[in-house]
């Protein structure tokens, strides 16, 4: 990974989704600029959010997120020549992470514990002034969409032996305005190749979830 240059940053119409099946569960088919998305403590379902809003290899950040491997960045989509990674930025996260939203349209942030209103406030701030698309681990007191895996499972092993192929999961997604109705679809998060990969198409509803599915050969 390398530091990107505020220079470098780019236009903020790189940000957005062109394309993908986390675009089809999102209000107006990309995640929001100069606002907060949560991923609900999952952290594939955060490496899947930052590959699709740099789509098209946009710069982006990772603050606090020692556990981020390069290989899973890249399966899932990121350009790692893109990147630049604070993986322990300590009890100065806020203004670390202030500072990064100048250089970076997409960043990552991962758990820094109870967030204070008006460092919410200060960040959510920040983000609009920037344009930064926020990525946060943690649910987030400003987060304008909150995505979060309802239901999960590792495919690929039986009996006790076989290599893992993919995670199945029930992904769900709300928030404000557009997402006040939550939607859910079953994805591989991450699929065979490391992508996300869509198996069955969005519907709205999100309190009710379904059972995964088996998979059947075909």
């Amino acid at each position: 990974m390398r530091v990107v240059s505020p220079g470098e940053r780019g236009t903020p119409e790189a940000t957005g989704a062109q394309s993908g099946t986390l675009s089809s569960l999102l209000p107006g088919g990309e995640l929001p600029r100069g606002a907060a998305v949560s991923a609900g403590g999952d952290l594939p379902l955060l490496i899947a959010l930052a590959a699709e809003a740099a789509a098209g290899g946009g710069a982006w950040a990772a603050v606090g997120l020692p556990q981020l491997g390069g290989l899973a960045a890249a399966d899932a989509g990121l350009d790692l020549a893109c990147g630049l990674a604070v993986p322990e930025p300590g009890g100065r996260w806020p203004e670390v992470l202030a500072t990064v939203c100048e250089a970076a349209p997409v960043v990552l942030l991962g758990p820094v514990g109870q967030v204070a209103s008006r460092t919410s406030r200060r960040i959510a701030a920040r983000l609009r002034r920037s344009g930064t698309t926020l990525l946060t681990w943690q649910d987030w007191p400003e987060a304008q969409l909150r995505l979060r895996v309802a239901e999960a499972r590792w495919d690929g092993l039986g009996d006790g032996f076989g290599l893992l192929a993919g995670r199945r999961a029930r992904l769900v997604v709300a928030g404000r305005g557009a997402a006040t109705q939550p939607r859910q679809a079953e994805v591989w998060l991450p699929g065979p190749d490391g992508s996300v990969q869509l198996i069955a198409a969005p519907a709205a509803g999100g309190a009710d979830v379904v059972p995964l599915r088996p998979v059947t050969a075909g």
